[in-house]
């Protein structure tokens, strides 16, 4: 599938309209049509501004730009190239299409009478004696020509430096250009990571998890726990069970439950029948391990998830961070 296929496909695919898309990569609505549609005229000559279009528009959408690059270096290239072909060949065609004027015709000079020679060399004589005079005008016309190719020179030259200038304008203003492509891209990607959900380990003896961003964003997150075997599962939420119906329901194969929260607190995940070969617990879309030092066979399996805030997450690990500066510093 070409490029500008999977780039509309992937947008109709996330429900996204072309003016959602303008908005998020400040390109013309009319562009991303262009891209979409292959319909590179649109550019007019220039297609040095469609990778860095092509490139902002994968940003946007999520579509990985370092697997469609080379295709889309080599479909640029080659739709300039075949532009390029048929400006040539329409040329050729005007000129061909032009009246030829190189026949002329030549007179047939009737022969001289004797009166018409003797003008002629009358003629001649008169010629003779002017040669000065002659000699004189041919020198101010070699002067007049020198002088016009002095002043072409520099004309031709003025305009090398008129278009080195602009080119090297050009040349800044595709640098410019992507680089605002590039920062827009470290911003969306930015803007991702603050809106993911951040797990972490508090204390993996103790089986103790902290989530932050939840309390911002979602204000929900998924628990699902692959049993081996028939077993209970409990979740508390400040140890207060969330599903008091279910409290003593048996599970088999698979647990899944999505928990919504509004504030900070405790999760408290309990595996009635814990077995360690074959059980795979996953939180907020994080594997987890439970670690069994503490844990006796026999008895319940618990995880805790300490769900806090964005602010608290920063204090504990600035926290962390000043304590081991004053373990090193001792």
């Amino acid at each position: 599938m070409a490029y500008y296929h999977i780039l509309r496909q992937r947008r109709m695919d996330l429900n996204l309209t072309i003016e959602y898309v303008s908005s998020q990569t400040r390109l013309a609505p009319q562009y991303i049509q262009a891209i979409e549609e292959h319909n590179l005229d649109v550019f007019s000559d220039d297609f040095s501004f469609v990778r860095y279009f092509v490139h902002a528009y994968c940003d946007a959408i999520g579509v990985n730009w370092s697997v469609i690059s080379q295709e889309v270096d080599a479909d640029i290239n080659d739709y300039a190239r075949k532009r390029s072909m048929a400006l040539s060949q329409a040329q050729r065609k005007i000129v061909q299409q032009m009246p030829n004027r190189s026949s002329v015709s030549k007179r047939k000079h009737p022969s001289h009478s004797r009166f018409q020679k003797r003008v002629s060399a009358i003629s001649r004589n008169l010629q003779f004696r002017n040669r000065k005079n002659l000699q004189k005008i041919l020198l101010a016309g070699v002067a007049l020509i020198v002088l016009a190719a002095g002043v072409s020179f520099w004309l031709d030259a003025r305009s090398a430096s008129q278009q080195a200038q602009q080119e090297s304008q050009r040349q800044e203003e595709l640098r410019q250009k992507e680089e605002e492509t590039d920062r827009l891209a470290k911003q969306r990607q930015q803007e991702r990571e603050n809106q993911s959900l951040k797990f972490k380990v508090m204390d993996a003896s103790t089986n103790v998890f902290q989530l932050s961003n939840v309390l911002e964003t979602t204000k929900s997150f998924t628990v699902k726990i692959e049993l081996p075997q028939e077993s209970t599962v409990v979740i508390y939420k400040d140890d207060v069970p969330m599903d008091e119906d279910n409290v003593d329901t048996v599970y088999t194969d698979t647990f899944e439950q999505e928990i919504e929260v509004s504030e900070a607190c405790r999760i408290s995940i309990e595996i009635g029948n814990y077995v360690a070969e074959g059980t795979t617990i996953t939180i907020a879309d994080q594997t987890v391990t439970f670690d069994p030092t503490y844990w006796a066979k026999g008895m319940p399996a618990t995880l805790y998830v300490d769900v806090v805030s964005n602010e608290t997450a920063t204090s504990q690990e600035n926290q962390s961070t000043e304590e081991t500066n004053y373990e090193l510093t001792e």
